[in-house]
């Protein structure tokens, strides 16, 4: 018996297949393009169709285990239009592309910053969906001519089944859903002249969808008795196969941007989430909610971190075939230095989310060593999540252990410094896949193969490292 996970993101999409131990026993992945450029972020969903297709094949011709149920995680915001023939008529807009800005003051004039809040749980921003589909109303004729207009998870779930539903958690992404009704804001939609019917129907993750249809089984040698489950949204789905399933633990996916999720004791929605600009979310286990912390530049600003200052120790670690991450770690473990980094370089998460702010490098004299910066720079990522969990903490988020994933949850002096600098312990996971272990919890209890999430997340994961804080550090 085993269980799949598909993860469609931004530049690529994968299939991971786990056994019922949660031992990952095949994976195949396929690459693609973001498009665009003055601002603008798309990727066409054409493309990922067919490649998405390529991975599901693979899949089908090479995994020796039969899979019997599957679930798909996806980038958020992103949608795809469709015709009454199911083709795509445009490119999808990515999170960071610049359309929405206007739209989004508009939404604040017209509905009020706080009546969105409580109704979608977030505050209004252009990161969010629903301001780039007011764009698209505006300039072109999609949202007129398209028969459905789905999220990337409903979108391939829907192929596979012919049945639309999505997932709370990637239907919350377009700031038009009601949170704690569980539907369709008419009300926001309407903003983008979007019908509800246009819209798949919103369900928990975790719900049966159907066998995937006979005629697709048969063109991707697939188990034509795959049960397809709802996923949800890549960051809630990374969470879940992190294993955060009580208000005392947290997640932070360390990547490109790093975010951090904690379990919140109800549907939150008051002046402290609005003016730290923190969303609030439902998660995947029933009746939960989240708050959500993110920190905008990490992965990007530690590579032009390498590239401008440790340029040298980068060619020499290249020419000796080392991991220049690691070799870092090496150099700075224990280090202390007076160099500080305010890490916005031309944007900042939680508590004041910017998509148009400088960063700053201070207290270097003639003596700063390069890897003091670099020191610097992860221990900012770690005060800029400070900053916005102390706000977190006034709305009843606080937690005793954070799990950390992503690439940079492999540097253990980051994670040292996550725990001295939050004041939690800081733990590391079995798996690298989160996200796809998160589907295939999700799919697993679906067709009873667990008794519930609770009992899939005990069997399959597992917690591989535990850092405490360093108490005597902490001064420093």
């Amino acid at each position: 018996m085993a269980f799949a996970g598909l993860d469609v993101g931004t530049s690529g999409c994968k299939v991971v297949v786990y056994d019922r131990k949660g031992t990952i026993v095949f994976t195949s992945s396929r690459k693609y393009q973001e498009l665009g450029g003055d601002g603008y972020r798309e990727i066409d969903p054409s493309v990922i169709r067919i490649k998405v297709c390529d991975v599901l094949k693979d899949m089908g011709e090479n995994c020796q285990d039969v899979v019997e149920a599957m679930a798909v995680t996806t980038l958020g915001e992103s949608v795809v239009f469709l015709d009454s023939e199911d083709n795509c008529l445009s490119n999808s807009m990515v999170t960071g592309d610049k359309r929405g800005i206007e739209e989004t003051r508009e939404l604040i004039e017209s509905v009020g910053a706080k009546k969105i809040q409580d109704t979608t749980g977030i505050p209004p921003s252009e990161l969010y969906g629903l301001p780039k589909y007011m764009w698209v109303n505006k300039h072109t004729n999609y949202i007129k001519q398209a028969e459905k207009i789905m999220f990337y998870e409903d979108f391939v779930t829907y192929l596979l089944t012919g049945k639309r539903m999505v997932s709370y958690s990637s239907a919350c992404r377009s700031m038009a859903f009601d949170i704690e009704k569980k539907c369709w804001s008419k009300e926001l939609l309407d903003k983008a002249g979007i019908a509800v019917g246009q819209m798949s129907e919103p369900k928990e993750a975790g719900t049966i969808i159907g066998k995937v249809l006979p005629e697709v089984a048969e063109k991707l040698h697939l188990n034509k008795e795959m049960i397809v489950v709802t996923g949800g949204h890549d960051q809630s789905l990374a969470a879940l196969g992190s294993g955060l399933n009580s208000p005392d633990c947290g997640e932070c996916g360390m990547g490109t941007c790093e975010f951090t999720f904690l379990m919140l004791p109800n549907a939150v929605k008051n002046e402290i989430m609005m003016e730290n600009d923190l969303p609030c979310v439902p998660y995947v286990l029933p009746d939960s909610y989240l708050v959500g912390l993110e920190v905008t530049t990490c992965g990007i600003l530690k590579n032009w971190c390498i590239d401008t200052f440790l340029s040298d120790l980068k060619r020499e670690c290249e020419s000796k075939k080392q991991d220049i991450f690691q070799k870092l770690d090496e150099l700075i473990g224990g280090m202390e230095t007076d160099v500080m980094v305010l890490p916005q370089f031309g944007s900042s998460g939680n508590p004041d989310i910017n998509y148009d702010v400088k960063g700053t490098i201070t207290g270097l004299t003639i003596h700063t060593k390069p890897e003091e910066i670099y020191l610097a720079v992860l221990e900012g990522f770690a005060f800029q999540t400070l900053l916005a969990y102390e706000e977190a903490k006034k709305v009843g988020a606080k937690v005793e252990r954070i799990i950390c994933t992503g690439g940079g949850s492999k540097s253990k002096v980051t994670l040292q410094i996550r725990a001295n600098v939050l004041d939690v312990d800081v733990a590391t996971i079995n798996s690298e896949e989160s996200g796809t272990l998160g589907c295939v919890i999700l799919a697993s209890t679906a067709v009873g193969a667990f008794e519930d999430i609770q009992d899939a997340i005990g069997h399959l994961v597992k917690v591989k490292d535990l850092i405490h804080p360093n108490h005597q550090h902490q001064e420093y």
